[in-house]
């Protein structure tokens, strides 16, 4: 069986990868599990410099034989570090993410040639709570008490219209990122247990066809298969 290791910007997405992508990968023959960056009793969450990734991306995959590695994080607060970051501000939303894709599998082209999977999305994981909004509006306004349904939903689809119907575009400072939105909609939303249910309802198809950045990655992973 194929196995890949994903570090993790963040609990959150380390919960998407244990709770929705490694049971579909699952099925395909292919291992998955996610972790977060340091070593056993000091690992966190939180983007820090490449550096730290780097180093922990090669020690995990030289931990087992034939062990594919990969990572999942956040562009919008990505450190100039990253190889691919500082020139990608001046590229087209949609190629940001891809383009520093692409200068990471440069980077560690020598060491882990073939065996590195990155994903780098545009903004925050709540980003996929936005791709179907009447989804979203059930799940939260069930777990959320007080608030209307109606509402809920007419309030997101707003927020995706403003943006082009883009989900992936969902920010312009740090108090309108995705997580802050749903949280002046909902002030009770719980950012693992709640983004997570709402992501199982959804269901990765209906991701995957809102999000390119994670149909991309997903196809890249799907292809351990066949390596």
């Amino acid at each position: 069986m194929a196995e890949v290791l994903v570090v993790c910007e963040g609990h959150t997405e380390r919960e998407f990868c244990q709770t929705l992508i490694a049971p579909y990968l699952g099925q395909l023959g292919i291992e998955l599990a996610g972790t977060l960056v340091g070593k056993a009793q000091r690992k966190q969450g939180g983007i820090r410099d490449w550096s730290v990734y780097r180093g922990d991306l090669i020690r995990l995959a030289k931990e087992r034989a034939g062990r594919s590695v990969a990572v999942l994080v956040d562009y919008y607060a990505m450190p100039q570090s990253w190889p691919g970051r500082a020139e990608a501000d001046a590229r087209a939303a949609s190629e940001r993410g891809r383009h520093v894709e692409t200068r990471l599998r440069a980077d560690l082209a020598r060491e882990l040639p073939d065996r590195f999977i990155p994903c780098v999305q545009l903004h925050e994981f709540e980003s996929l709570l936005f791709v179907q909004p009447e989804v979203t509006a059930q799940r939260l306004a069930a777990l959320g008490g007080s608030v209307a349904v109606a509402d809920l939903a007419e309030s997101l689809v707003r927020i995706v219209d403003s943006c082009g119907g883009r989900v992936e575009l969902i920010n312009d400072s740090p108090v309108t990122a995705p997580s802050k939105r749903v949280t002046q909609l909902v002030p009770a939303y719980d950012k693992v247990a709640w983004g997570l249910m709402v992501a199982r309802a959804v269901g990765l198809d209906g991701l995957r066809a809102g999000c390119p950045w994670l149909d991309r990655w997903l196809n890249s992973l799907r292809a351990l298969k066949q390596d």
